[in-house]
Formats: structure tokens, C-alpha cells, sequence
């Protein structure tokens, strides 16, 4: 699709049949600089060995970084903050070896993280989901200072300080907070509101102060879907100038003033709302652009200027990387230090007299480089924020994993051949990724649901020489396949199964797609209720492949949930099970035992799921007779047909029954860390057999079987 708003709603906190538009022709895909995407290479500590534990994380490191900085005096000791998808719910964590390594804060835990900010007098403070945070220990421990706001209402993003003096933007809260500017004088002890007279409440999403003149402030903000502003004030916010003629009038992200030039990013991966970077030498009275045609998207995320060479100027850009100037703004090099295709979301100097860069992204983490024309290296290990929706093995070798992960409109796929001690991000466009999947041959395959603007959605194929190839369904950018659910066809090589939405400007119907040629055309063989979503396709492997199982869940009544079958190989589709109570997206699983045994997991609720049972290839459906938490997802285990895994939304992460789903038991030893689960998928090689775990910190492993011994709790 072209634009999820879930991410810019979380960052204020708080059917017709469609005619079906020719599929272009599969192309390999190439980034906006026509040249292939870089795959970038992480490393993670070794496994522990096999049976050594139920569960062994596998990574990859990463998270939504929305800042990171090191401090001026130390520069080893860095933190960086984690935002996921710019809302709630990340982390700060701390490096000591200049980013090697990194631990988790235990006091900012499940806080994220917009910004921090360290002071001349050695304090640093921290810009949160919950307020405005400060360390005196180098962020090692941290205090929380009162805002005398709303404390349901005080997320802040941005942080500008000068001695005692500490300046915070404060989010609009959709509307609900007016006090976006905050001052404080005495070291964040007590604070003032320093609001510019705004139409409407805005996002304090940027601050600079003059070096030499501390009592003149510019401040920039933004709105959750669009619109931005920049104003002044000579007098510590007493009084306001608006600036924000001859800008854009996009939403603001970034602000660095040396006494003399103003400069000013922005923009917003949405709707086409460039900002690009735009200079000022008379504070704000009149504006240049310094981004030139060079520039493939003019969003700009952070303004980093060095400090012995005003002329040099580098910034973070959402999607294509980070950008430099040396000569300030007459020429750019664009995707620096093989940058091009990161959502890079932070850029600062790695040190006071030093020409290394840190950068913070979506999705990927932290990078860093040596020196100026160094490349950007990953720096992520134990960062463990990486928001994963898919997991999948390769049948004919375990060890070989993928994994499909989504940021705030950027994605991607990451790949394993030694079962997650080194990973490598896949040479594929970077938009949200909702499925990842080996076909019965070993080919890896991966759904992108877009954004569009950067790439097409649809299915996408790995080739031999590691490069990718977009098969579609692509119905153009006014009416697009949002899709999830992947069935390949052993019987039929050529024979592939899509499941999910349309979406657009004509109707959200729910589909079932059909290629019998393998992916070079499709066919949308089901259109369904406005509001469904196919979430799943299994097929009967009884030698035929014609029977077809296709759970969906909506967001109307009566019919939210059901179950379609096809006993045609996928041409027709038929409910065989209607319910009105699914809130969540269903999944099934077959019985290894028997083929035409299949359990199905359903969210009854937001606090309750249930299992259902057919014996006659999803002809007919009866409850096992268990009742729990929410299932989030499903899997029948590979080598004993009454055993079976559910990940839930409560409780244990993952429960194992031995009793063809009438009971269950916890099966997450290993999973304290661990995030939401988002899916399981089992995988199995001659005699060996893993079950895997993708939740919204990172993948885990569980060890089924190695040669003939099974592990029933993850020891001989």
C-alpha cells in the first residue's frame, strides 16, 4: 500500500470487483540512484549449541534508532534511542566501546527515545515518550524531571541545551496538548511554557540556540500527517517571529544554527511532502534551498555541521541515506559511505575533532564510520529492537534463515546462511515487508505491502546471483495489493498463491491471487467483503495440491472472521467457516501425521483466542475445546502429528500442546527478552528439525530435532 498512518498516529501518542490491471513485466529491482542496493553485513554472537537451551536467540541486531549521540568529553561512552516506527515502546541503550557494543538502560526500558543532549556541565538529558530524563553519570542511570504538564500527555522529541539553560519540543498529542515549547533555566528543576502562538497545537520536533546569544531560540514543528512551521525569538521566548514563509511549509525535523546561518530540514515520507534543506543568513527573514536536483528525495531527518569547517555539512535523509557537502550546498555527494538505501533517522559527529560519523536509522540500528570517506559499517550488537512480522527456514538447509522486517514506511529482508550468527540485508527495495518464504525448491520469496512511491508492491523472487525480481500482482498507484499470506504448490512448481487486500481509492476487499506460470501473470481469483483480509493460505498435501485453505479475519460486521476453501487448486473459493468475533488475524497449520487434519488459531478478543480442529481438509471445523490468549499464530510440529505451537498475545510467548490442541503448556524457556510474536514457522531438513519465532524485538530458535534424538524441552 502506499502509506500505513498507523506510525504517525502513534508519533502524536495517544467492495466492488475490481477489474484486474495487466502485471508489468517482472524487472529486477535497482535503488533511486540506478544502482543496486548495497547488502550491508552485521554480525551477532555465535548460537548456543543445539539442545542447549529451548529457546537461542538468532537476531539480527537492530531497531528503529531515532537517535544517537556520543558524549563530547568520552566519546567511547554513546547512547542511542529507540522509537519503533517513531512511537512508543523502544529503549535507550549504552555503548562504552564507542559503539561495538551496546546494553540496555534497565531505568528507560519499553521508553523510547527521540533525542538527547548532552551539556557542557556533564549532564545529559534524554527526550521521551514519557517527559524529559537527565544523567549525571554519563547515562548510566537516569532521573525523571517534571514538566508540570499532563503526565499522560508529555512525550517530547527534541532537546537543545546551553548550560543551565534546557529547551524541549513537546508532542501535540493529536491535538491535545497545547504546550509544545518548554523552557528551564536551572538544569530542568522547574519548567515554563515558551509555545510560539500556533494556530493549532504542533509537534516540538526541532530546537537551536545562538552559541554566543543563548536568549535567541528558533524552534520548528510538525503535524502528525503534514504541515510544518519555524519560529524565532530574540528573547527566550518571550516573544515570536514566524519564519515559516518561503519554506515548504512541510513538516520540520531539523535545525542547526551557528550564530550566522540558519539551516533547516525537513519532510515526510507521505503524500510526496518534500522539504529537502534550506539555508538563512538573516534568521529566518529569507530563505535559499541548498538541496539541488542531485538529491533522489529531498526528506531530511538531521543537520550535522562540522565543527572546524562550517562549509562541510552532511544529513540524514528518510530512504536514500546520508548526504555531504563540503563546499556548503554548491555540490552534494549523495548515499555516502554506501548510505543510498538506509532510512537514516540521526546523524552526528562520533567525536568533538573528529570527521567519523555516527548514524541512527529505522529498522537497521546504528552505523558508523572511521573517518570521513569511510563506509558506513552496522554497529548494532545488542540492540535488540528489530520489529520482524516473518520468519522463514530453508527446507533444504535449516541453518539458512530470513527474516521480513517493517519501519515507519521502510522495510526489508535479512538473511542468515549459518543459522544467525552473521546476517546480510537482501539487495531488495526498502518498503514494508509482510512475508518471507522458501519455495518447496529453495528459492526465497518476500511480499512487499510499499509504500509504492518507493516501489512497487507485490511478490518478489531472489535469483541466483542474489539479486531480485519484482513478479507483481501490481495494480497501479491507485489501487494496490496489500498482501501477507504466500502457498507454493509441490505438485505444481509453477503454481502460487497470494492472499490479502486490495487497497485504495476503489475499496479495501479482501483476495485471493493465482499465477500458474510463476509469477509472470496473476489472476485475482477471490474478491471478497469490503474490510476482509486474506491472512493465510495453506494447501492439502495429498499428492494434489487442489485443496486450499484460506483463513481472514475484517474490521466489519457481521463476517469479521471465516475460512474459504478450494478444491479446484485455488481457481474458486467458498466459505466453509463464518464467524463474527475475530479481531485478529487468524493462521492454520497442518497435522505432519495426516494431511487432511488442520488446527486453526483464532483472537476471539483482544484478551482471548480459541483453536479449532477439521478432519476433513478444512471441510468442516470443531473446537479442540482449549480457550486462552489470543493467538497470534500457529504451527504443527514437523516430526510428531499431535503436537503443535500457538505464539500468543499473553501469557508465555509460545505454548506447546502434545495433546492435538487440547491443552497446553509454556514452551518459552529463552524468550524473557523477547518481543511480541508475530510468527512461527517450523522448518525441517532430512533429520533435522527447528522451530522459529519472529517477534517485534528480534527471532529465536528452538531446536526440535538433531539426527535422531528429540528434544522435548530443549535438553537430552
Amino acid at each position: 500500500m502506499a502509506f500505513d498512518p498507523r506510525p504517525f498516529a502513534l508519533l502524536a501518542y495517544c467492495s466492488a470487483a475490481a477489474s484486474v490491471a495487466t502485471p508489468p513485466a517482472p524487472q529486477a529491482w535497482t535503488d533511486v540512484r540506478g544502482a543496486r542496493a548495497p547488502r550491508h553485513t552485521t554480525g551477532t554472537h555465535d548460537l548456543l549449541p543445539a539442545g542447549g537451551g529451548t529457546w537461542n536467540s538468532l537476531g539480527p541486531p537492530g531497531g528503529d534508532v531515532a537517535v544517537v549521540a556520543a558524549s563530547p568529553s568520552t566519546p567511547s561512552i554513546v547512547l542511542a534511542g529507540t522509537a519503533p516506527a517513531g512511537g512508543p515502546g523502544g529503549s535507550l541503550y549504552r555503548s562504552t566501546d564507542a559503539g561495538a557494543h551496546w546494553m540496555p538502560v534497565p531505568s528507560l526500558i519499553g521508553n523510547s527515545v527521540h533525542d538527547v543532549a548532552w551539556s557542557s556541565d556533564g549532564r545529559v538529558y534524554a527526550a521521551t515518550q514519557d517527559g524529559v530524563w537527565s544523567s549525571d553519570d554519563a547515562g548510566s542511570t537516569w532521573t525523571q524531571r517534571d514538566l508540570g504538564i499532563d503526565p499522560q500527555l508529555d512525550a517530547t522529541f527534541s532537546l537543545a541545551v546551553d548550560g543551565a539553560t534546557v529547551w524541549v519540543g513537546v508532542s501535540a498529542a493529536t491535538g491535545f496538548q497545547g504546550v509544545n515549547l518548554m523552557r528551564s533555566l536551572d538544569r530542568g528543576m522547574s519548567w515554563q511554557d515558551r509555545t510560539p502562538p500556533h494556530a493549532a497545537p504542533l509537534n516540538g520536533t526541532a530546537i537551536a540556540l545562538d552559541p554566543a546569544h543563548p536568549g535567541t531560540v528558533v524552534a520548528g514543528f510538525r503535524g502528525d500527517f503534514g504541515t510544518g512551521e519555524v519560529w524565532t525569538s530574540v528573547d527566550g521566548g518571550d516573544h515570536w517571529d514566524d519564519r515559516s514563509g518561503g519554506l515548504p511549509g512541510t513538516p520540520v525535523n531539523a535545525l542547526h544554527y551557528d550564530g550566522t546561518r540558519l539551516l533547516v530540514g525537513g519532510g515526510m515520507n507521505f503524500g510526496s511532502q518534500y522539504f529537502g534543506l534550506y539555508a538563512s543568513t538573516d534568521l529566518g527573514q529569507s530563505w535559499a534551498p541548498l538541496h539541488d536536483a542531485s538529491w533522489p528525495l529531498p526528506i531530511v531527518t538531521a543537520i550535522a555541521v562540522d565543527p572546524a569547517d562550517a562549509q562541510t555539512i552532511v544529513v540524514a535523509t528518510d530512504g536514500t541515506g546520508v548526504h555531504r557537502t563540503r563546499d556548503g550546498g554548491a555540490h552534494w555527494e549523495i548515499g555516502i559511505g554506501g548510505s543510498g538505501s538506509l532510512a537514516a533517522q540521526s546523524v552526528r559527529w562520533a567525536a568533538p575533532a573528529s570527521d567519523a560519523l555516527l548514524v541512527g536509522t529505522s529498522a537497521l540500528g546504528v552505523f558508523r564510520s572511521a573517518d570521513a570517506d569511510a563506509p558506513l559499517v552496522a554497529a548494532s550488537d545488542g540492540i535488540s529492537e528489530f520489529n520482524l512480522v516473518s520468519i522463514a527456514g530453508n527446507p533444504h538447509d535449516p541453518a539458512e534463515v530470513a527474516v521480513a522486517f517493517q519501519g515507519n514506511n521502510i522495510g526489508g529482508v535479512m538473511s542468515s546462511t549459518d543459522g544467525g550468527a552473521h546476517w546480510t540485508l537482501e539487495a531488495l527495495p526498502p518498503t514494508r515487508y509482510s512475508k518471507v518464504a522458501w519455495s518447496p525448491s529453495g528459492v526465497l520469496y518476500a511480499i512487499s505491502s510499499g509504500p509504492t512511491t518507493t516501489a512497487p508492491e507485490g511478490l518478489y523472487r531472489r535469483e541466483a546471483d542474489a539479486s531480485w525480481i519484482g513478479l507483481g500482482p501490481d495494480q497501479g498507484p491507485l489501487y494496490e495489493s496489500d498482501l501477507a499470506a504466500l502457498a507454493f504448490s509441490e505438485a505444481d512448481p509453477d503454481l502460487i498463491l497470494l492472499g490479502g487486500s486490495d487497497f485504495g481509492v476503489a475499496g479495501n476487499a479482501g483476495t485471493v491471487w493465482r499465477s500458474a506460470d510463476a509469477g509472470q501473470t496473476w489472476d485475482k481469483q477471490y474478491i471478497g467483503d469490503e474490510g476482509l483480509f486474506v491472512s493465510d493460505i495453506e494447501i492439502v498435501r495429498d499428492g494434489g495440491d487442489e485443496v486450499m485453505l484460506a483463513p481472514y479475519t475484517g474490521y466489519f460486521s457481521p463476517d469479521q472472521g471465516g475460512v474459504l476453501r478450494s478444491a479446484d487448486g485455488g481457481a474458486t473459493w467458498a466459505p466453509v467457516l463464518e464467524r463474527s468475533t475475530w479481531v485478529q488475524r487468524p493462521h492454520v497449520c497442518a497435522s505432519s501425521a495426516d494431511p487432511q487434519v488442520f488446527y486453526l488459531g483464532i483472537a476471539t478478543g483482544w484478551v482471548t483466542g480459541t483453536l479449532m480442529r477439521s478432519d476433513d481438509a478444512g471441510a468442516s471445523w470443531v473446537p479442540t475445546g482449549w480457550n486462552g490468549a489470543p493467538v497470534a499464530d500457529i504451527a504443527c510440529d514437523p516430526t510428531d502429528g499431535d503436537t503443535l505451537y500457538i505464539a500468543q498475545g499473553a501469557g508465555a510467548r509460545v505454548a506447546r500442546s502434545t495433546d492435538a490442541g487440547l491443552t497446553f503448556t509454556p514452551f518459552a524457556s529463552g524468550l524473557d527478552a523477547a518481543g511480541a510474536p508475530a510468527e512461527l514457522a517450523t522448518v525441517r531438513a532430512d533429520a533435522d528439525a527447528r522451530l522459529l519465532l519472529a517477534t517485534n524485538k528480534g527471532s529465536y530458535v528452538a531446536t526440535l530435532v538433531v539426527g535422531d534424538a528429540i528434544f522435548a524441552d530443549g535438553f537430552e
